[in-house]
């Protein structure tokens, strides 16, 4: 839960050192070398359940993202360059403006119900993902984050025309949208209410059965298009949310693999003899931190307060021992961020300038704000239920109090949490998110979780969960959009960092180590992409499954 003055004949994102050449575009099809015959059933532990798989209104976290790598593709994915590359589409070409995209599709792809992956399909899809006119299932946050979309077109049967309201370089990249944005078959998106559990998709997996909250297998697709693959005959998709237990579960064999973003866990796996640890590596990684809400809402108030709103953010940001906080949370086993970014991303910064931890200054901004807020300094912590989201809360919680705030902590299901945020009804939001994960531009993944929208669409930004509306992040994310070349879009959003902590809107807290563990007896194998198109990038804690087998 993402993401303009153009030059003629410049594409996005192959090529070296360019932001854009010519488009993206794939040899006529695909080429592998000869592979070994698949096998093996794999059972993978996931943190969490996932109900709903209708992709275009669906909220997917990692556990879910992980499930639709097995069962749909995606038109783009990112290669380990963070270049946003085809793979279900043959190539995706922009006009010399970057307001029309033509997506180029591959000939003989079909769905899991035998119906072809065809210019009709694409458009059915991209139509329900930005909220066309009398599209079925249309979600209520990805029209948003697609709120440049002006219409889609069937050019010819393996073409598709998209036309956008405003020139947008990046356009590839939300072609994938950290790995939401599967295409499903006509069938499951004009199935109504029922499309949440019907997945049909053209990925190397199709659904077998799906139990809630016990198991979700997948058997091999024996038509996939990329031929060869996938290697496994089956994966078990299981929900085991506490973190230990998924890590005993790996370790006494009930389990082949699994996911975590846990310190703790991740410690453990590399401890154990029997287990491999896939560890995702810098550059392209999620950060935690807290959202200061500045909702002029029922309950949330300070933060967004005219008067003593910045006071009251800075006063929270150099309130906190993060420092302190990350070595009880993460063993100070997890980097401290102080920026939006991980390495790699345009736009990363060592240190974009939030205030240290100043435990005497925060008492005097708190004082200040107390003076002009009618004696008050009372915020909420919204969290989820998760036992370590629950510490990390309770840790905050006694720092703000040392210092005189006075916090509150409430704790909600995920949907709920994203919901109370919305509508301002919590001050502060525990939260985890991607905001850097392309080379050449860190747009898609900015734009649209900070963006206020005005440029783009006229319309409130509902997934703009801080409710700010910053000028001069605006300006930046607003010029982001124009840049044709990576030096172009480092120096922006250099500037967007610097700006976004000088607000003191977030709290950055560490960058979040995704990892894999797995049986010795499990190949994790990550195959190149199609057509030259490099290795794919193992980011935001998903992985992809072709390749996996069993030994």
């Amino acid at each position: 839960m993402s993401r303009v003055n153009r030059i003629a004949a410049i594409a996005v994102v192959v090529g070296a050192m360019t932001l854009a050449t010519t488009g993206i575009s794939s040899a006529s099809a695909p080429s592998r070398a000869p592979q070994q015959a698949k096998g093996g059933e794999i059972t993978f532990g996931l943190e969490a359940e996932s109900t709903n798989y209708c992709l275009t209104g669906a909220q997917l976290a990692a556990s879910g993202i992980q499930v639709v790598k097995a069962v749909y593709d995606t038109l783009t994915v990112p290669n380990s360059k963070g270049e946003a590359v085809p793979y279900l589409a043959k190539s995706v070409k922009p006009n010399a403006d970057f307001t029309v995209w033509t997506i180029g599709l591959r000939e003989g792809v079909t769905f899991h119900d035998g119906t072809p992956v065809d210019a009709a399909a694409i458009k059915a899809n991209l139509d329900s993902y930005y909220g066309a006119p009398d599209a079925p299932n249309v979600g209520s946050l990805i029209p948003i984050v697609l709120g440049f979309v002006q219409s889609v077109a069937v050019t010819d049967p393996l073409t598709v025309t998209v036309t956008l309201k405003t020139p947008v370089s990046t356009f590839p990249a939300y072609l994938y949208l950290t790995g939401r944005m599967g295409i499903m078959a006509p069938a499951q998106l004009n199935s109504g209410d029922a499309c949440k559990t019907n997945l049909i998709g053209s990925g190397p997996f199709k659904v077998s059965s799906i139990r809630q909250n016990e198991a979700t297998v997948v058997t091999a697709n024996p038509n996939y298009w990329q031929k060869g693959y996938p290697k496994a005959a089956q994966i078990t998709f299981i929900p085991v949310t506490e973190g230990a237990a998924r890590t005993n579960q790996l370790q006494g064999g009930q389990l082949d693999m699994m996911h975590t973003s846990s310190a703790t866990q991740i410690a453990a796996l590399k401890n154990i003899g029997n287990i491999n640890a896939l560890t995702q590596k810098p550059g392209y990684r999620e950060i935690n931190y807290s959202v200061l809400v500045q909702s002029k809402g029922a309950t949330a108030k300070v933060f967004g307060n005219e008067t003593v709103g910045a006071d009251a953010r800075k006063a929270y940001n150099t309130a906190l021992d993060r420092k302190k906080i990350n070595q009880i949370q993460n063993r100070g086993t997890f980097t401290l961020a102080n920026g939006l970014m991980d390495t790699k991303a345009p736009g990363y910064l060592k240190n974009a300038g939030y205030p240290k931890y100043n435990p005497k200054k925060a008492k005097a901004l708190v004082a200040k704000v107390k003076a002009g807020n009618d004696g008050a300094f009372d915020i909420v912590l919204g969290t989820t239920t998760d036992a370590e989201n629950s510490k990390l809360a309770q840790q905050v919680q006694e720092q703000l109090d040392k210092v005189g705030i006075t916090a509150t902590i409430a704790q909600f299901d995920q949907a709920t949490l994203i919901n109370k945020a919305i509508s301002g009804d919590i001050d502060v939001l525990f939260w985890r998110n991607l905001h850097g994960g392309y080379s050449f531009s860190s747009d898609p993944d900015n734009y649209p979780w900070w963006s206020n929208y005005n440029t783009a669409s006229g319309g409130k930004n509902a997934i703009n969960f801080a409710h700010f509306n910053d000028p001069d992040t605006q300006a930046a994310l607003d010029k982001g959009r124009t840049e044709t070349t990576p030096a172009q879009a480092k120096a922006t959003y250099t500037a967007y960092n610097k700006a976004f902590a000088k607000g003191n809107f977030i709290t950055p807290m560490w960058y979040v180590n995704w990892t894999i563990g797995s049986q010795k007896s499990v190949k994790v194998a990550l195959p190149a992409l199609p057509d030259g198109a490099g290795k794919p990038l193992f980011v935001y804690g998903v992985l992809p499954v072709i390749g996996l087998s069993k030994k």
